[in-house]
């Protein structure tokens, strides 16, 4: 065999083993990131538990002043520093977790039709802060609206002056639901409280505008 032909060969030899070291260094490589991944995907549960452990639920209590910024307040740097390897959407589920069955559900309930998991953490904190943020009374009122029903320690004047109130509201949110649909648009829960939100507050103020008006008038009649 003369030497031109030996160094043919001995070059493609050469050339077979280094393609056979490629291809198992590809496949080590890719060994390494499936592990890799395998390992992050099952960190997320892992982690979640564990911040979870640190974190009281929040329970809604206007009796207590257990209000959510208060609640939050405490666990913020947990959200926003130790769960900041996790996605936004897993820091959704996180703070949703721990609020008790009965103020998710009113939560959940406000943002219809939105899924609870497709909407932001920072949105998600705001609205939670703007729903159980509210002063006893003005939340007492909002949440008993539509409960029409007589107390026994409760006089028919007083009774009916409550339920008069109250088909008030039902009647200016009926009204925005018959506009709107005529308009062919559909209403949220979180537009119809606003609604609410806005009537309370200027039937608030011509009350006290109203007030103030019979007080200058009692004045003038003494000055008389």
């Amino acid at each position: 065999m003369d030497p031109q032909t030996m160094m043919t060969m001995f070059r493609e030899m050469m050339r077979e083993e280094r393609k056979e070291m490629m291809e198992m260094f590809l496949k080590h490589m890719a060994g390494q990131g499936q592990s890799s991944a395998a390992s992050e995907v099952a960190s997320v549960p892992s982690m979640m538990s564990a911040l979870s452990h640190r974190i009281e639920k929040f329970v809604f209590d206007p009796e207590t002043e257990m209000r959510f910024t208060r609640w939050y307040t405490r666990y913020k740097e947990v959200f926003v520093e130790d769960a900041r390897q996790l996605t936004e959407s897993a820091r959704v589920r996180l703070l949703c977790e721990k609020l008790d069955a009965d103020t998710f559900e009113r939560y959940q309930r406000h943002v219809l039709p939105k899924e609870v998991t497709s909407i932001g953490f920072e949105e998600t904190v705001a609205t939670l802060k703007e729903l159980f943020d509210v002063k006893t009374s003005e939340f007492t009122l909002r949440y008993q609206c539509l409960k029409l029903e007589k107390s026994d320690t409760e006089d028919y004047l007083v009774y009916t002056g409550r339920s008069q109130r109250e088909a008030e509201i039902r009647q200016r949110l009926i009204a925005v639901l018959d506009r709107e649909y005529k308009a062919g648009r559909k209403v949220s829960l979180q537009e119809l409280y606003r609604e609410c939100e806005n009537f309370l507050s200027l039937k608030k103020d011509s009350e006290t505008i109203a007030g103030n008006v019979k007080t200058v008038e009692a004045a003038v009649k003494e000055d008389r």
